[in-house]
């Protein structure tokens, strides 16, 4: 029996699922194509993911919409031809279908929004107020196809985060998880936009956000250090989900090298640093969710 989420991650470490961009691409992803539209061309591809995922032991499955905002999908011809609302709700379907077809009732889904691509100034044009219009649109179609909690993620800028966060919070009351990215500095770990973890974490808990955390660019190992800076900052419960180690071009496209088991013993020590919830980013599988999987049920 599937528990309300914000419960069941105060008192387990909660196990999200990993990369879908690198797994569609192994499935023929053409460059051009925008991910999202497999949600309507190619959905059982997208149900295979899923299932395999669950089938690793995820808990949490996000939906395949991290670019499905009207900003974002407006960028390219190809996303100009979706229909947005179908894309959202096709998504979560997607991940129903899996969940139900897995057998398991103690899956959450988990709306994915990610950032639209533009900059506030004086970088860019885009102004706050279009920005949480058109994650306030999104949230309300994954709010009413009946998704278990948000996940607003790789938020290089905290004001976009905190957009996206109000936003979701004017259609809807469901769990919000907002992950921003950091890069190693040599001062130490930054967004893009210069904020600190602690400055970030302040400004999104301020905002109400339930959970926070990171993701992306950096690897697991990278990611030990910032685990502790980020506990010692809050006590919210926190997310973590790396890549699978540092990229490498090959044949035009990004190849990661990293094992899945050495991917899980990182983030058992990010366990026990104090995440409540972690999972995967670029170049992770099913695989690496399953390696994590195990390591997680032997230290319970």
């Amino acid at each position: 029996m599937k528990k309300d989420f914000l419960s069941l991650i105060k008192t387990k470490v909660v196990l999200f699922d990993g990369g879908m961009g690198t797994m569609l691409m192994h499935r023929g992803l053409a460059e051009w194509e925008v991910p999202e539209s497999w949600n309507i061309a190619r959905p059982e591809d997208l149900r295979d993911v899923h299932r395999a995922y669950i089938e690793a032991g995820a808990e949490v499955v996000q939906t395949n919409t991290f670019g499905a905002n009207r900003i974002k999908l407006k960028s390219s011809d190809a996303g100009r031809a979706l229909d947005l609302e179908k894309v959202n709700v096709a998504a979560v379907e997607a991940v129903r279908e899996a969940v139900e077809s897995s057998g398991r009732d103690d899956v959450f889904i988990a709306g994915d929004i990610g950032p639209t691509g533009q900059f506030f100034p004086p970088v860019g044009t885009l102004s706050p107020q279009k920005a949480r219009e058109a994650f306030r649109e999104q949230a309300g179609f994954l709010d009413s196809a009946g998704v278990d909690l948000f996940l607003i993620e790789t938020m290089f800028d905290v004001n976009e985060a905190i957009e996206a966060l109000r936003g979701v919070r004017e259609v809807s009351d469901r769990p919000v998880v907002v992950e921003l990215t950091f890069e190693l500095k040599p001062r130490g770990y930054f967004t893009m936009m210069g904020t600190t973890p602690e400055e970030g974490l302040e400004m999104l808990a301020g905002e109400g956000a339930d959970v926070l955390g990171s993701n992306c660019t950096i690897t697991s190992s990278d990611m030990i250090e910032l685990a502790r800076v980020m506990r010692e900052a809050t006590d919210k419960p926190l997310l973590f989900q790396p890549n699978a180690g540092k990229p490498e071009m090959e044949g035009g496209r990004a190849v990661y090298r990293q094992k899945p088991e050495e991917f899980a013993l990182d983030m058992m020590e990010i366990v026990r640093i104090g995440a409540n919830a972690v999972g995967g980013c670029c170049g992770t599988s099913p695989d690496f969710i399953r390696a994590l999987h195990e390591h997680l049920v032997a230290g319970r």
